[in-house]
C-alpha cells in the first residue's frame, strides 16, 4: 500500500520531518568524522577507514584510574569499524595471531601519530582485547605493557604468571624496557578473561604478495656437481626480524614459502630421479651441510636467532637448527619418510626411519630412525649415524611427523 503523504496530519508529517532531518544530520556528522589511511605493511597497501572520535582526548597516565578512565571511554567510541578492518585483513592475508597484533600496533602508530607512546600502547591493548583475546596491562613508571595470555612457550620475551595462566608482554618486543616483573604494577582490569589464548605458530604463512630474491647455491654429492638457483622471499625474512622466539620444534614446522618451494623442489626432484632412499638422504644431507656457510647464532647474531627455511637463503650463515628445518622440509616433501627431532643439549638433528638400516638405530614408537645430521661432517656424504662426539651421549626426542 502507498503512503499518500498529502493526506497524512500535519501533526505527522511534521514528526516524519523532523525525522529525516534528525537521520540526514546522523549520517552527515558520520561522515564527517570518517577518515582515513594509507600504508604499507609486509609488501601490502592497507587502506584503513575508521571514526576519528576513536581518538580520544585526555592526558593519560600509567596508574590505576587513569587507564581505567581511558579503557571506558574508549568503550564509547566507534572503534568497531577499525576492529572490522582488522578482520578484514586477517582473513585476506591469512595472518596469524602475532601478525594480527603486529596489523593493530603499526595502524595505531600511523592513526595516533600524535598522540604519545604511552596512549598508543593502551590503544593496542583496547584493539588487542576487542579482537577476542585475554589480555593484561602491567605499568612502571612512565610505561604500559600489553600482555596476552598464550599456551606455547615464548623464550626471551618478559611473562608474567596470573590467575595459573601465562602472558608475554608484546610491547617488549619492539621496545626493550629492562624491567623486573616482580616489579611490575598489574592493572586490575580483566576485560576479556575468557578471551582466546594467542598463538605465534607459524603452521601457515601469511598471504602476502612475494618480494622475490635469487639465492645460488652449489654442492657436490660423490664428485658430481650440483648448481641450483632459489628464488626466496624477502618478504618473509622481513616477517621475522622481531619475531619472538618460540620453541626449537615450532620452526621446523614452518613450510617454505611458495616462491621458495616452486623453485627448490623441482630442481631436487630432477636431482634426485633414479636415485635410491639411501642416496637422496645423502644428496639432501651433503646439500644442507655443505651448500651453506655455518657460523654459531652467538657468533653472527650476537643472540639466539633460530631460522625458518626462507632465512638460510638471505642469509650468509645459519647453524644446526636452521640446517635441520631445511632438511626436515625436504625430506618431508620428497621422500615421505617418518621421521624425529633430535635435541643434544649444545646440537639439533634429525633422524629418519629409512626402509633399510644405514647404522646405529634410536628406537622410538616401535620405528628404527637413524641419524642424518643436516650440518655435517662438512663435505660428507655419509648418514646413518649420530655425528663424532655424541654417539654415547644423551638426548630428547622433540617431535615426529
Amino acid at each position: 500500500m502507498w503512503l499518500n503523504i498529502n493526506k497524512l496530519p500535519s501533526t505527522l508529517m511534521v514528526i516524519l520531518l523532523f525525522s529525516s532531518l534528525i537521520s540526514f544530520g546522523k549520517k552527515h556528522s558520520e561522515l564527517a568524522h570518517q577518515k582515513s589511511i594509507h600504508f604499507n605493511f609486509y609488501n601490502e597497501s592497507i587502506k584503513l577507514i575508521f571514526n576519528d572520535q576513536i581518538l580520544i582526548e585526555g592526558s593519560f597516565q600509567a596508574d590505576e584510574n587513569s587507564i581505567s578512565d581511558f579503557y571506558t571511554k574508549m568503550e564509547f567510541t566507534p572503534y568497531h569499524s577499525l576492529l572490522d578492518n582488522f578482520k578484514t585483513y586477517q582473513n585476506k592475508f591469512q595472518l596469524n595471531d602475532w601478525l594480527v597484533y603486529e596489523l593493530i600496533r603499526v595502524s595505531v602508530q600511523q592513526i595516533y601519530e600524535e598522540k604519545n607512546d604511552l596512549q598508543k600502547e593502551l590503544t593496542n591493548w583496547f584493539f588487542l582485547t576487542k579482537a577476542g583475546y585475554d589480555t593484561r596491562l602491567t605499568y612502571l613508571d612512565d610505561y604500559v605493557f600489553v600482555n596476552v595470555h598464550s599456551d606455547e612457550n615464548i623464550f626471551e620475551t618478559p611473562l608474567i604468571e596470573v590467575d595459573g595462566k601465562t602472558f608475554v608482554n608484546l610491547s617488549n618486543v619492539h621496545h626493550k624496557v629492562k624491567t623486573k616483573e616482580t616489579y611490575l604494577n598489574m592493572h586490575s582490569l580483566k576485560p576479556n578473561q575468557n578471551g582466546k589464548s594467542f598463538s605465534f605458530e607459524l603452521k601457515q604463512l601469511p598471504n602476502f604478495k612475494p618480494l622475490e630474491k635469487n639465492k645460488k647455491l652449489t654442492f657436490k654429492w660423490r664428485d658430481q656437481e650440483f648448481k641450483l638457483t632459489i628464488k626466496f622471499d624477502l618478504n618473509l625474512i622481513h616477517v621475522m626480524e622481531h619475531y619472538p622466539l618460540f620453541e626449537e620444534a615450532k620452526y621446523i614446522q614452518t613450510p617454505l614459502s611458495n616462491s621458495a618451494s616452486a623453485s627448490l623442489l623441482p630442481q631436487f626432484k630432477e636431482i634426485l630421479k633414479s636415485k635410491t632412499e639411501i642416496e637422496a638422504l645423502e644428496i639432501i644431507a651433503i646439500f644442507t651441510r655443505s651448500a651453506f656457510r655455518y657460523k654459531d647464532d652467538q657468533d653472527y647474531f650476537g643472540r639466539n636467532k633460530p631460522m625458518i627455511g626462507d632465512e638460510l637463503f638471505h642469509y650468509p650463515y645459519s647453524d644446526c637448527e636452521d640446517r635441520s628445518a631445511l632438511f626436515y622440509y625436504l625430506v618431508n616433501e620428497l621422500l615421505r619418510l617418518p621421521m624425529i627431532v633430535i635435541a643434544y643439549d649444545d646440537h639439533l638433528t634429525i633422524a629418519v626411519a629409512t626402509t633399510k638400516s644405514i647404522g646405529r638405530p634410536i628406537r622410538f614408537q616401535n620405528r628404527k630412525y637413524f641419524i642424518c645430521d643436516p650440518t655435517g661432517p662438512h663435505n660428507s656424504e655419509k648418514v646413518g649415524n649420530a655425528p663424532i662426539g655424541y654417539r654415547n651421549r644423551s638426548f630428547e626426542i622433540l617431535k615426529t611427523n
